[in-house]
């Protein structure tokens, strides 16, 4: 595998799955993550309690809201499948395909992303970790941070309907409005409404009912899927693909675990794994424009 940075090679692997998952080549984002717009969201301190209280970025020269802290993983708790659960209630086709639909229709909710990197190139032991903090407000904003472990690396961003700030070594910067679009499409692909649009579809035909669970405090429907489409379309020679995915019985996303393993034709081998969480659906998330210098 060739040694092009963890955040590279998640990258590849999170274009690889939304593609061949959806089987139709590059897609515009379902909604504004990828280039439409942010929520009211203001940028937090921490990760908010409960009552999800809100905090304006301090008015200061280098107003740089602390990243929330990496949710514990919540345990999954298996459910017993109701006796009068019929396969149409559970369908893939379906629940997917509404998914994408009542995801756009929640007033907010903050998810964490977290891609994980371990391999061995020319016998060196290489590994990395990118976690993404995000928050959405209906109907146009949005607050995303992404760290990346093996360069040492923080990055903050927040959207506002046509608008976007950037966050550089503590000090927030508008983007020039011609930016926009481009540079929203790469940073907000990482986000839940592009990620999740794009895979609901692809995985319609190719998952298969689990049980009902318990998983992020919501009762949710577990399906799996492995799909060997996404070994052949792994360049880096990726293997072994396999995907878990919860989807509350409300109909929105909840988790959704994607791994990936094997060694290519020059004998580097490594495993990726991409983990997606959703929490505070429906709370009140606010997100405002930063203070710049």
């Amino acid at each position: 595998m060739k040694k092009i940075g963890i955040l590279l090679i998640l990258t590849a692997l999170a274009l690889v799955l939304t593609l061949a998952l959806a089987g139709c080549g590059t897609k515009e984002p379902t909604t504004a993550q990828s280039s439409t717009t942010p929520a009211s969201t203001e940028t937090k301190t921490s990760t908010p309690p409960v009552t999800q209280p809100e905090t304006t970025p301090a008015k200061t020269a280098a107003p740089s809201p602390q990243e929330p802290a990496t949710p514990e993983a919540p345990a999954v708790q298996t459910d017993v499948t109701a006796p009068d659960a019929s396969a149409e209630d559970v369908d893939p086709s379906k629940t997917f395909s509404k998914s994408i639909q009542i995801l756009q229709s929640l007033s907010g909710y903050r998810y964490t992303t977290t891609m994980k990197y371990e391999g061995i190139d020319d016998s060196v032991a290489d590994s990395g970790t990118v976690e993404i903090h995000g928050e959405y407000s209906a109907p146009d904003r949005y607050h995303m941070t992404i760290t990346d472990s093996s360069e040492g690396t923080r990055s903050e961003f927040v959207k506002i309907g046509n608008e976007l700030w950037v966050n550089d070594d503590g000090v927030w910067t508008k983007v020039p409005e011609m930016a926009v679009t481009a540079m929203s499409q790469s940073i907000f692909s990482f986000g839940l409404d592009f990620v999740w649009g794009t895979l609901a579809e692809g995985l319609e035909t190719g998952a298969n009912f689990v049980g009902k669970e318990t998983v992020n405090e919501t009762k949710s429907l577990h399906y799996s899927s492995t799909n060997s489409d996404w070994e052949k379309s792994i360049d880096a020679g990726f293997g072994n693909a396999h995907g878990d995915i919860w989807v509350a019985e409300a109909g929105y996303p909840v988790k959704f675990v994607f791994t990936a393993s094997g060694t290519d034709e020059d004998g580097n081998s490594g495993s990726i794994e991409w983990r997606s969480d959703v929490t505070d659906v429906d709370s009140q998330v606010t997100i405002s424009a930063p203070t710049e210098e």
